[in-house]
C-alpha cells in the first residue's frame, strides 16, 4: 500500500512538471505570435478626415504594412484650423504622435520649440537627393537642416466650365495668360438677370496666389522684413477687393452664403483648384471643364507651392520605424501608390511625366507637370517662429478689406507698422 502511493506520488509530480512544461510552450507560442501581430503601432497627426479621402490615404498605409511586417499605422485627426495647436498639446503633454502632418506656416515654430527630429544626417546617408524634382528638398529644411521630407508639391491651377465659357463665347484661358486677360473673362462671363448677379466670373481668388503672382506677401523670404505693404502687395490685395466690389466678377460674403462650391452648382465659371480637387471635380460636375496656370502678375508666369511636409516627433518612441514609414511616403513606393489614389502629385523624376495620366486628370494636367518640372513654384512661408501668429493677424484685415471695401494702402500699411512694431521686424 505505501509503495502504491509511492509511485502514485511520483506519476503526479511527473504530471505536473509535463503540464508546466507545456503552459510554458504555449505561453512562449501566444508571445511569438503577438510579435508577429505588430509589435509597433506608429500614429500619425493628419488633418483629412474627408471619408474617402481618409480611406485612400489609408490604403497606401496599408501597403506600407504589408511591406514591413510587425509595424501598423494609425491616423489621428485633428482639423486643420486647430492642427497646430493639437500637436503643440500633445507634444506638452508628453503625447506626441510618431510622425506629423506640417503646415508650412507653422514649420518654424515646430522647429524653434524643438519638437521635430533632425533627419540631415539620415538623408544624406539614404536619399539620392537627384532623384526629386526641382526646389523639393529645399521645403524641409530650416537654417539648412532636414526637418521634413514633402509627400506632394503642386500648386493650385484655375479651373473653368467650358461649357460657359462657350455659352459666353469667350475663348478658353492659355497657359501664358495675364491678370489682364482673366479679369476681361472673368466680365464677359458674369451674368445678370433682373439687376442680380446670377453667374460670377470666378468664386475666390486666395490672398496667397495674389501675392505670390505680383511678387508681394506677408513678411520677406527670410522672414526679417515686413513687406505686405510693399507695392506689390497693395496691388495685388487691391486687385483682389475689386474683383468683388468694382468689377463685380466675384461675389461678396452674402452673395455666396449657403454655396459651398458655386462652381460645381455652375454659378461661377472659374475657380482655384489642386490636384486634390480633381477627384470631388470629375465626380459631380454635369459639365465639361478644364485647368490651366494660374494668370501673371508682375511676377510673371510662378505659382505658389501649395505642399505637404511630413516630420518625425522629437519624443517618438520608434524613430527606426517612424523613418521607415517617412521614407515609404515621400522616396518609396507611397510616391507611385498616391498618384491613383489620393491624386497627390508625387515629387520623384520617376512620375514627373505621370501627372497627365492620373485618375481624374483634366485634359490640361500635362501644363501643371510643366510648371512643377521647370521649378516655377514659389514657397511663400518663411519658415520663422513667429510666422503663423503674423499670417493670422494680417489675413483678418485683408478678409476685412474685402468684407467692407476699405481703403486698401491705408489698411495694410496699419497693420505693417503694427507688425514691425510688435516682432521688432523691419
Amino acid at each position: 500500500m505505501k509503495k502504491t502511493k509511492r509511485w502514485w506520488s511520483i506519476l503526479s509530480i511527473c504530471a505536473a512538471l509535463i503540464l508546466s512544461i507545456a503552459l510554458a510552450g504555449c505561453s512562449n507560442s501566444e508571445k511569438a505570435s503577438e510579435g508577429k501581430k505588430g509589435d509597433v503601432t506608429l500614429r500619425i497627426l493628419i488633418w483629412n478626415n474627408n471619408p474617402e479621402g481618409t480611406k485612400l490615404e489609408n490604403e497606401i498605409f496599408r501597403a506600407f504594412e504589408k511591406e514591413n511586417p510587425g509595424i501598423k499605422v494609425k491616423t489621428v485627426y485633428a482639423p486643420y484650423d486647430k492642427f497646430n495647436d493639437k500637436f503643440l498639446t500633445m507634444s506638452a503633454g508628453g503625447d506626441q504622435p510618431d510622425l506629423v502632418w506640417i503646415q508650412p506656416a507653422a514649420f518654424g515654430q515646430f522647429v524653434a520649440k524643438g519638437l521635430l527630429m533632425d533627419l540631415t544626417d539620415r538623408v544624406e546617408k539614404e536619399i539620392n537627393k537627384d532623384e526629386f524634382l526641382p526646389n523639393v528638398l529645399e521645403l524641409g529644411q530650416v537654417n539648412g537642416k532636414q526637418y521634413a521630407l514633402i509627400r506632394d508639391a503642386s500648386a493650385f491651377q484655375m479651373g473653368y466650365n467650358k461649357d460657359l465659357f462657350d455659352k459666353a463665347g469667350v475663348p478658353y484661358p492659355k497657359d501664358d495668360w495675364t491678370w489682364e486677360d482673366f479679369l476681361e473673362a472673368a466680365k464677359k462671363l458674369t451674368k445678370v438677370e433682373n439687376g442680380k448677379i446670377v453667374q460670377f466670373g470666378i468664386e475666390n481668388f486666395y490672398t496667397n496666389e495674389l501675392l505670390v503672382e505680383n511678387g508681394g506677401g506677408f513678411v520677406s523670404p527670410d522672414g526679417k522684413k515686413v513687406i505686405i505693404d510693399s507695392p506689390e502687395s497693395i496691388e495685388a490685395i487691391q486687385f483682389g477687393r475689386d474683383l468683388i466690389h468694382k468689377y463685380h466678377v466675384q461675389p461678396t460674403s452674402a452673395q455666396s452664403q449657403g454655396m459651398t462650391n458655386m462652381f460645381l452648382a455652375g454659378k461661377a465659371a472659374m475657380r482655384l483648384l489642386g490636384p486634390w480637387d480633381w477627384a470631388d471635380t470629375a465626380k459631380n460636375a454635369n459639365f465639361r471643364w478644364d485647368v490651366v496656370p494660374m494668370p501673371a502678375g508682375k511676377a510673371g508666369n510662378v505659382a505658389a507651392a501649395s505642399y505637404l511636409p511630413i516630420g518625425i516627433s522629437k519624443g517618438t518612441k520608434h524613430p527606426e520605424e517612424a523613418w521607415k514609414l517617412l521614407k515609404f511616403l515621400t522616396y518609396g513606393k507611397g510616391q507611385d501608390l498616391q498618384l491613383n489614389t489620393i491624386s497627390a502629385v508625387s515629387v520623384m523624376k520617376r512620375n514627373a511625366d505621370k501627372i497627365e495620366s492620373m485618375k481624374n486628370a483634366p485634359e490640361n494636367a500635362k501644363s501643371l507637370a510643366k510648371t512643377l518640372k521647370e521649378g516655377k513654384t514659389v514657397r511663400n512661408a518663411p519658415y520663422t517662429p513667429e510666422y503663423a501668429e503674423i499670417v493670422n493677424k494680417i489675413q483678418p484685415v485683408i478678409d476685412n478689406i474685402n468684407l467692407k471695401n476699405l481703403d486698401v494702402e491705408k489698411e495694410l500699411k496699419k497693420i505693417a507698422d503694427q507688425i514691425r512694431k510688435e516682432y521688432n521686424l523691419q
